[in-house]
């Protein structure tokens, strides 16, 4: 990213790397992320016998001829009309394109035009028009406002005598009372910009305001700028601030060059910093997808290259920059690892012409819309503290400066003593009200969605009742070869293990018929609940099944899965591929919309007790050694 005069405004109100997200006010119907290719349990690159096959496999189960009870007919019916929707789209060519692409959105855009047998093209251009009518209709709701504010501060004077006793003097000579102890306000900036819509959905506009000030002196400008999406590969973006010594101008495009190189083009125009600027650069992953390097050479007004590579995976971060020129020429770089979903801690190294210094920081979430975070830096330029808090699209950060010169004594002190301090306040502070904040937005979103999640977990008992014969079969058929045999699985929202303990159930509350309750109680049945852990209360009951079940009414975040889950096992192996949507696979559903959602599954494979959880967009392989409990667990 340029950074010449109105460069600094595309910038404005971009998120940091943090990998939070925002709840969205208007979520996208449950409907709408509905997974064909999960639906018939097949990968999205398979081959149109895989499909066929797959389809006759489960028209097998899932048929409503299949039944004889009128309430297997009655479930039958729906399974069997989401399995046949799935294979009728999946086996003609040209909806499989469009779903492809668009997903149900499109589908669900162009239904009767395939029945008329249109073309591809005229089915994107009808998909089209109604995303950009609905683009527009949210634009119009939201104006998306966004910006960073920083307010430095110094609090030399109250750690240092000498610099109090100068202030003291400059104060007497002006004719000042001494303030007090309190930190001075050293200086502030803010840049601030909201979206405007436009006459097309492919191009925003937006409007806002950029300052500085500093020991009384300041500047500020208006920004006006424009983005635009030119075609499928090309956008650019447009920009002027006008006001004070602030006038410039400057135009961003950027290019995608390959599958993994993209390409940016920058002019910039500035009296303040030399006339015409030219940036010239692009970035490119390296030896995966988690890998990218850039390149960026500053052709003027002040010449310069920079390089470098970044990495983000899993929960590690780090990036790397070396940059050469007159303006600055050293090595820039921070590793940062995120401690659990809540905490990250970062390092920071900087090391040139303009900068040395050393800096370490813990950023805690307080929930997807709201992050606080706190950052030592010592340096040639003293001891600083930074604090900082996020919330939607706003930024605002608070540099503190402790130590214009930077001793190992204050390092030493300002490295423990903050940090211990933050701790505290973490344990007895920020955890709780983090907790009861997340608590506050799951209750929300259980209350919003609960009349669906009902009805959806209704249609995944019934589909699974239909699939239990099978899965009975196949259970039967891996216990006599001492093969894979799930014992329980669950899928939804529950926390996750930080040790196995005996006498664990799978998940809390976790209270059907289905064997293995807890660690050690052997495999000796089959789930037949409603998918929740509630038992046929028509059928005799078991010791196993009068465990008391939680006193709450509200419905689990949860789904009992564990019959889907044998069904999909073949010859001692379950494989689900990282691609499926997992509510969409057969007999399940999603029981906790806009939450985070795990599949944790129970199983012994060789006579041997295994346990593994995953999230809701990995892949599982089962079985699998480092899936092993515990031998105290085995009992």
């Amino acid at each position: 990213t340029h950074s010449h005069g109105a460069g600094g405004a595309r910038c404005v109100g971009e998120r940091a790397m943090d990998g939070f997200e925002d709840i969205p006010e208007e979520p996208t119907p449950i409907a709408d992320k509905r997974d064909l290719y999960a639906n018939l349990g097949v990968s999205r690159n398979a081959t149109d016998d895989a499909i066929k096959k797959a389809y006759r496999a489960l028209a097998q189960v899932a048929h409503p001829d299949k039944h004889s009870s009128s309430l297997l007919r009655e479930a039958a019916s729906g399974t069997f009309g989401k399995i046949n929707e799935a294979y009728e789209i999946l086996s003609d060519v040209n909806r499989r394109k469009i779903y492809d692409v668009y997903g149900m959105a499109g589908l669900n855009a162009g239904l009767e035009v395939g029945r008329k047998h249109k073309s591809l093209a005229e089915i994107t251009e009808e998909f089209q028009r109604a995303k950009a009518k609905e683009a527009r209709e949210v634009m119009e709701q939201r104006l998306n406002f966004r910006g960073a504010y920083g307010f430095s501060f110094s609090a030399a004077h109250l750690f240092d005598k000498h610099i109090a006793h100068r202030r003291a003097v400059i104060a007497r000579r002006r004719g000042q009372l001494a303030s007090g102890p309190w930190l001075d306000l050293n200086g502030l900036d803010f840049n601030s910009v909201f979206d405007v819509p436009t006459w097309k959905e492919d191009t925003t506009a937006y409007v806002g305001a950029q300052g500085q000030m500093s020991r009384g002196a300041g500047a500020g400008g208006l920004v006006l700028g424009l983005r635009k999406t030119a075609s499928e590969h090309t956008s650019w973006e447009a920009a002027i601030v006008t006001g004070s010594s602030q006038s410039a101008a400057s135009l961003h495009v950027q290019r995608v060059l390959s599958e993994h190189a993209v390409g940016h083009l920058a002019y910039s125009f500035s009296g303040a910093q030399g006339g015409l600027g030219l940036e010239v650069g692009c970035t490119r992953a390296l030896y995966d997808q988690h890998t990218k390097g850039h390149l960026t050479w500053n052709v003027g007004p002040v010449g310069g290259l920079t390089t470098g590579a970044q990495r983000v995976k899993n929960k590690t971060s780090w990036k790397f920059d070396v940059s050469v020129g007159p303006r600055s020429t050293g090595v820039a770089g921070f590793i940062a690892r995120r401690l659990s979903k809540l905490s990250t801690l970062r390092f920071g190294l900087r090391f040139g012409t303009n900068a040395i210094d050393f800096d370490v920081g813990l950023l805690r979430k307080m929930n997807r819309e709201t992050s606080v975070g706190m950052s030592v830096s010592i340096g040639i330029r003293g001891v600083h503290v930074k604090f900082r808090f996020n919330h939607v699209g706003q930024r605002f950060q608070f540099p503190i400066l402790i130590s214009p010169r930077a001793t190992p004594r204050s390092g030493f002190l300002f490295l423990t003593i903050p940090f211990v301090v933050v701790g505290v306040l973490n344990t007895y502070v920020v955890a709780p009200y983090a907790l009861r904040l997340e608590n506050d937005t799951k209750n929300v979103l259980r209350q919003k969605y609960s009349a669906q999640v009902t009805k959806d977990k209704k249609e995944a008992t019934a589909a699974q009742a239909l699939l239990q014969s099978a899965a009975t079969a196949r259970l039967e058929k891996e216990r006599q070869k001492n093969g894979l045999v799930v014992t329980q699985a669950a899928f939804g929202n529950f926390p996750r293990r930080a040790r196995h303990k005996p006498g664990d159930f799978v998940v809390d509350g976790f209270f059907s018929d289905t064997s293995g309750a807890s660690f050690g109680d052997g495999d000796t049945g089959t789930s037949s609940g409603d998918g929740n852990g509630d038992r046929d209360t028509n059928k005799t009951e078991t010791k196993t099944e009068t465990k008391t079940k939680s006193t709450s009414t509200r419905e689990p975040p949860w789904l009992d899965v564990t019959t889907a889950t044998r069904f999909m096992v073949f010859d001692s192996h379950l494989d689900v591929n990282a691609q499926a949507h997992k509510p969409s696979l057969l007999g399940f559903c999603d029981p906790c919309p806009d939450e985070r959602k795990f599949l944790r599954v129970r199983y012994t494979y060789k006579g041997v007790l295994h346990e593994v959880t995953i999230g809701e967009d990995d892949a599982l392989a089962i079985p699998n050694k480092t899936h092993q409990l515990p031998e105290e667990c085995q009992k």
